[in-house]
């Protein structure tokens, strides 16, 4: 790093600290099919796991909450905010949006899987109507960056969906990770961030 990016980044001892937690499990979960930005309601056991994420950071302290504004993770949210009324009011935002599969969704995912692949494999290459790989990394990584310098040696919560965090998770490792994540819907994870990528990945 040079001087002058120095000068743009916060101090490497001030991280920052962000609390990933993905939406309940879905009826479209449950039915296999491509969600993207369309939405499906929770089922039951998705508001039983969301009630369970909600006692995992019950404890915790956050200066932020950030969520998609897609109904799946409003309503996470909400399911949260009664168990843990003290969070800060939440900024709804498309930036946290799960990507756009365009004509592909509502489809069956497992049919299309092959041709979903191909697209993961070539970000470049928009899906019909939709969103591609690239500009979906660089939404999620221009997001988090932003994150990372306006809330320096702070925490926030952010609820969102699997691509964005398989994206934090992959793009502000050092250097990129490719290796295979799980990421279910109970997930919650806490990542730590330096100016130069992700120092830590606790699994809450």
């Amino acid at each position: 790093m040079d001087i002058e990016d120095s000068k743009k980044c916060f101090d490497l001892n001030e991280t920052f600290k962000v609390v990933l937690l993905r939406h309940g499990e879905t009826e479209g979960n449950v039915k296999g099919i491509v969600q993207g930005q369309w939405d499906t309601p929770l089922t039951a056991k998705g508001i039983e796991s969301t009630l369970r994420k909600a006692e995992k950071i019950r404890g915790l302290e956050f200066d932020a909450v950030f969520c998609s504004d897609l109904s799946r993770t409003v309503e996470t949210l909400k399911l949260i905010q009664r168990a843990v009324p003290q969070l800060p009011k939440p900024v709804y935002t498309e930036k946290l949006r799960e990507i756009d599969f365009g004509d592909f969704t509502g489809q069956p995912k497992k049919e299309l899987m092959p041709t979903i692949l191909k697209h993961k494999a070539a970000p470049d290459l928009p899906y019909p109507n939709g969103e591609s790989g690239g500009a979906f990394t660089e939404r999620v990584k221009t997001f988090f960056s932003m994150l990372r310098e306006a809330f320096s040696g702070k925490q926030i919560l952010a609820v969102t969906h699997y691509g964005v965090m398989e994206t934090v998770a992959r793009q502000f490792a050092e250097p990129p990770s490719y290796d295979k994540i799980h990421i279910g819907t109970d997930a919650v994870w806490r990542v730590c961030f330096t100016c130069n990528g992700i120092a830590e990945r606790e699994i809450l």
